[in-house]
């Protein structure tokens, strides 16, 4: 879902209403929303899941090569929600 579509949707929502992160499709665990960060990149490993990495870390933390890190970051940025725990 992109940013645009989920703002339409939550637009529908009460404004106050609490935001629970389900842990996988299969309900097998729920977290209250924490927080939001758009300086990330999303590496997708099949359709269902994949990898972040923080554009601020560094080749280091990330356990790439200066290349490889570089290349990382000028992919596109993507916007990921996390849960509490």
């Amino acid at each position: 879902m992109k940013v645009k579509a989920l703002m339409k949707l939550l637009a529908e929502f009460d404004q106050n209403a609490e935001v629970i992160l389900q842990k996988d499709s299969e309900g097998n665990g729920y977290s209250p929303l924490s927080g939001a960060d758009h300086d990330a990149v999303y590496t997708p490993e099949s359709t269902w899941s994949g990898t972040v990495f923080s554009t601020e870390w560094s080749a280091q933390d990330a356990c790439m090569e200066d290349e490889e890190w570089q290349v990382m970051m000028k992919k596109k940025r993507c916007v990921v929600l996390y849960p509490i725990n």
